[in-house]
C-alpha cells in the first residue's frame, strides 16, 4: 500500500474506534458532553476523509470541524491548570489526547487531499501535536502512546518516500547516512572542573558479578558510592550509533521535529526557572550546538526512551538493575511500593547545567553517555543537608537549601541568591567536615547513587546521561 493510502487508512480506523468506544460513567458532566461532542467531530472527520477518497460526495463543514476540534484542546488543556498533573481526572487526559489525535486527522486529510505528501509546516505541526498529547497527557486514551508513535512512524515514511523516488529510506540506512555527515559535539569544558580529593574520590570498579554486586549492597554497612568503568562499554549510544552525533540524535527524532520538555535556567530552586516545550532540533541550536546564545536549557528527567523508542534500541538496562537491594537505610517512611521494572530517564544539556543537592527514592545507577560530568555526594545520616520545606504547594523536602555551586565559588555571585561571603565560607566549611564522595563522569562510566544519598550533579561539557532507578 502506497504511504498516502496507509496513513489515511490507518487514521480513518482509527476515528472509527473513538466513535464506537462507549464512553465511561463519569460523575463530570462536563467531561461526558466533551466526549460526546469528540465523537461527533469524528463522524465528520470519517465523512471528509470518504470525500478525499472519492468514496462519496459528501463533504463536512471544515469551517466548524476546525473550531470545534480548537475548543476541544483549548478547553481540556485548561483543566491541566486547574489540577496537579496526578490529580487531574483520567477523562480529561483522554479528552486532550484524543482531540490532539482527531486534530492531526483533520491537517493530514487537508493537505493529502490535494497532495500526496505534507510540506514543512503540515510535518512541524503534526509531529508537534502528537508529541504533546504524548507527554502533556502521558497518551491517554483508547488509542494510546503505542498507537502515536505507530502513526509518527508512518508520517516519517510518507516523508521519506516524498523526498526519494517513492520507496521510503530505511531507519537504519538514514541513521547511518547521518553519521557519516557531521562531527561530534564539542569535548571542551568552557567552565571550571572542580578539582578531585584523592580521599574522596568515588573508587572505581569493574568485573563485578551480580553476586558481587548484591554482596556488596547488603552488606553489613551501608553501600557508598561506586564508579564502574565497564557496564555499558557495547551500548550502540557509544560505538555505532553514537549519540555524540548532532546528526545521528536528528535522524532519530524524526529531523529534530519531535519535541521535548526542556528546563529553562540554571536550577529548578533558581528564582525565572522555568520550562518548553519545544523541537529537538531548536533545543540544539538554541542550547547544545556551537555558537548557541549562551542560554542556559536542559533535557532533564524525561522518559525519552518511552516517547522515542528507537532510542531505547541504542542502550540496555545493566544487569545490576536487576539485582536485590536494600531499602532506605535511614527512613523508612521514605520507601516506595516495589518497581516492575526500572525508570529510565534522559539528562541532556550544554556545560553548566545543573541538578542541586537532592535525593532520589530509589538506587540509580547513572551512565554517562556523551561528555563529562561532576557529581559530589552525601549520605542519607549527614547534618548539613537543610532540606527544603514545601513551596508553593510542593514538597520540596528532597532538595537541599545549600547551593552547593554558590558555596564553592563555581557560580557567579549573580546566582548566590544573597549568601554573603562570610555565609558562604561557614558552609564550605560544615560540607568540608562531612563524609562526602565526588567524581568526574567520562564517556561509558556508571556511577552506583544508593538510595537515599544526596548528589549534586554538573555537567562539564556538553553532556548526555541516562539514569536507571529501580529498588
Amino acid at each position: 500500500m502506497a504511504p498516502r493510502d496507509e496513513i489515511l487508512s490507518w487514521y480513518r480506523a482509527a476515528a472509527e474506534t473513538l466513535i464506537s468506544t462507549p464512553t465511561k460513567d463519569d460523575p463530570d458532566p462536563e467531561s461526558t458532553a466533551l466526549n460526546d461532542l469528540l465523537q461527533r467531530q469524528a463522524k465528520s472527520l470519517l465523512a471528509m476523509h470518504d470525500a478525499v477518497k472519492g468514496c462519496t460526495p459528501r463533504r463536512a463543514n471544515e469551517s466548524l470541524l476546525t473550531r470545534r476540534l480548537g475548543d476541544l484542546i483549548a478547553i481540556s488543556t485548561s483543566r491541566f491548570y486547574a489540577y496537579r498533573f496526578d490529580l487531574l481526572p483520567y477523562p480529561w487526559r483522554q479528552i486532550h489526547t484524543d482531540a490532539l489525535i482527531l486534530s492531526t486527522f483533520h491537517d493530514i486529510l487537508c493537505y493529502l487531499g490535494q497532495s500526496t505528501w505534507l510540506d514543512d509546516q503540515a510535518l512541524d505541526g503534526v509531529v508537534e501535536k502528537l508529541d504533546r498529547a504524548v507527554i502533556t497527557a502521558g497518551g491517554a486514551g483508547v488509542l494510546g502512546a503505542a498507537w502515536i508513535e505507530r502513526t509518527l512512524r508512518l508520517v516519517e515514511r510518507l516523508c521519506d518516500a516524498a523526498q526519494g523516488d517513492g520507496e521510503p529510506e530505511a531507519p537504519a540506512r538514514r541513521a547511518r547516512r547521518a553519521r557519516r555527515a557531521d562531527a561530534f559535539f564539542p569535548p571542551e569544558e568552557p567552565y571550571t572542573r572542580p578539582a578531585l580529593s584523592p580521599a574522596r574520590t568515588c573508587p572505581a570498579r569493574r568485573g563485578w558479578s551480580l553476586d558481587t554486586f548484591e554482596k556488596y549492597m547488603n552488606g553489613d554497612s551501608p553501600p557508598r558510592p561506586v564508579l564502574f568503568t565497564d557496564l555499558v562499554t557495547t551500548w550502540p549510544a557509544l560505538t555505532e550509533r553514537p549519540w555524540k552525533s548532532p546528526s545521528y540524535l536528528l535522524s532519530r527524532t524524526f529531523g529534530g521535529r519531535r519535541l521535548v520538555p526542556v528546563e529553562l535556567g540554571r536550577s529548578y530552586v533558581d528564582a525565572g526557572w522555568g520550562q518548553e516545550l519545544v523541537p529537538f532540533k531548536t533545543f540544539l541550536s538554541r542550547y547544545v550546538s556551537p555558537g548557541a546564545a549562551g542560554e542556559v536549557g536542559y533535557l532533564a528527567q524525561h522518559d525519552l526512551f518511552g516517547q522515542i523508542p528507537c532510542l531505547r534500541g541504542d542502550i540496555s538496562i545493566p544487569d545490576l538493575c536487576w539485582s536485590s537491594v536494600p531499602l532506605h537505610p535511614t527512613d523508612p517512611a521514605k520507601n516506595k511500593a516495589r518497581l516492575r521494572v526500572p525508570l529510565v530517564n534522559a539528562w541532556f544539556g550544554p556545560a553548566r547545567t545543573i541538578t542541586p543537592l537532592h535525593t532520589d527514592a530509589y538506587h540509580n545507577l547513572l551512565v554517562q553517555v556523551v561528555g563529562t560530568k561532576y557529581v559530589r555526594l552525601y549520605p542519607p545520616w549527614s547534618k548539613a543537608m537543610r532540606p527544603r520545606g514545601e513551596e508553593a504547594g510542593v514538597d520540596m523536602s528532597n532538595t537541599s537549601l545549600l547551593d552547593l555551586g554558590v558555596v564553592e565559588g563555581w557560580d557567579d555571585d549573580q546566582d548566590s541568591q544573597g549568601m554573603t561571603l562570610e555565609e558562604r565560607e561557614a558552609a564550605r566549611r560544615e560540607l568540608a567536615a562531612e563524609e562526602y564522595w565526588e567524581c568526574v563522569l567520562g564517556e561509558g562510566d556508571t556511577l552506583l547513587i544508593p538510595m537515599g544519598w544526596w548528589h549534586y550533579v554538573r555537567s562539564l561539557s556538553v553532556s548526555f546521561s541516562v539514569s536507571f532507578w529501580w529498588n
